[in-house]
C-alpha cells in the first residue's frame, strides 16, 4: 500500500481498497441497497448515481435489470467499481465515468439520480451544496426524483465527544476488526474530521475524511432553494418516519 497518509482524503485514493469491507453488505452500506433499488424499479427512464464509488449500490441495481450511468471523480474508486463489473459480466447496462457532481451534465435528462452513502456530505460549503443541487436538477427530467441520504447530527455525541481529551477521542471501529477511529467536530463549520486507523485482508492504512453535516430544515431549505419539492424525508431506509432518534436523514424529493 502507499506510504503517503494525507492529512485530508478527499478522493479516497488511500481508502478506496477497504472501502467495500468497511461499507459493504455487513457494514451501515448494507439496507440502502434495497431502497435506492426500489426508487430505480420506480423510476422510467434514466438512472444516475451520484459518487458510485466501488459500485456497491450500482451494481445490485444494475442486476436488478435497471441500467445505471455511475460517476464519480475518484479514479481509485471508479478502477474498482470497473474491475468488479469485469468480474460479474456486466456490459454497458454499468456505465462509469470520471465526473465531479457540483458540475456534471448529462447527454439526455434522467427520471433519476440518487447520491447514497451520505455522499452529499463531501461538500465542505454551502456554494459547494447548492452547484450540486442546481447541477442535480439541471439534470432531471420534469417531474424527475433526486434521492440522498445523510446522517442525523447527534448534538448529544457531539458535544461529549469534544468535552474528552485529544487523546481519549478515539474508539474501537464497529464494523471491521482492528480499526480504530477519532474525531475532531467544528461545530461552527459543521465539520467532522475521521481518520481511521486499519487492518484488513488487503494490509493496513490511515486515512482521513472531511465532511461538513446538515440539519433537517437546513436540507429542506437548500432542496427548495434548487428548485425540489420534497416527497418524503424518512428516518431509515425502511421508510419510518423521521424523528429525534433517528440516526439517518433519507431524502426523496421531486424536479419543480
Amino acid at each position: 500500500m502507499s506510504p503517503r497518509h494525507p492529512l485530508i482524503d478527499p478522493l479516497y485514493t488511500e481508502f478506496a481498497w477497504l472501502y467495500d469491507e468497511r461499507f459493504g453488505a455487513d457494514g451501515i452500506g448494507g439496507p440502502d441497497v434495497g431502497f435506492y433499488t426500489r426508487l430505480a424499479l420506480e423510476a422510467r427512464g434514466p438512472v444516475v448515481e451520484l459518487a458510485v464509488g466501488t459500485g456497491r449500490v450500482a451494481l445490485p441495481i444494475v442486476r436488478s435489470g435497471v441500467p445505471v450511468l455511475g460517476l464519480d471523480l475518484s479514479p481509485s474508486m471508479l478502477a474498482i467499481a470497473r474491475r468488479k463489473a469485469v468480474e460479474e459480466g456486466i456490459g454497458p447496462e454499468l456505465g462509469l465515468a470520471a465526473a465531479d457532481m457540483r458540475t456534471f451534465a448529462l447527454a439526455q435528462p434522467a427520471a433519476l439520480i440518487t447520491i447514497p452513502a451520505r455522499a452529499f456530505l463531501h461538500n465542505l460549503t454551502m456554494d459547494d451544496q447548492m452547484a450540486t443541487l442546481a447541477s442535480c436538477r439541471a439534470a432531471l427530467e420534469p417531474g424527475g426524483r433526486l434521492a440522498l441520504n445523510v446522517f442525523n447530527p447527534n448534538l448529544e455525541m457531539i458535544a461529549h465527544w469534544m468535552k474528552l481529551p485529544a487523546d481519549q477521542r478515539k474508539q474501537p471501529g464497529d464494523l471491521i476488526p482492528d480499526t480504530l477511529e477519532s474525531r475532531d467536530y467544528d461545530p461552527a463549520e459543521q465539520r467532522v474530521d475521521t481518520r481511521i486507523r486499519m487492518k484488513a485482508r488487503g494490509g493496513k492504512s490511515v486515512v482521513a475524511i472531511r465532511l461538513r453535516w446538515v440539519y433537517r430544515f437546513e436540507m429542506e431549505h437548500l432542496l427548495s432553494r434548487s428548485g425540489f419539492e420534497v416527497e418524503a424525508l424518512y428516518g431509515n431506509f425502511d421508510g419510518q418516519a423521521f424523528e429525534l432518534t433517528s440516526t439517518e436523514m433519507v431524502w426523496v424529493a421531486r424536479a419543480v
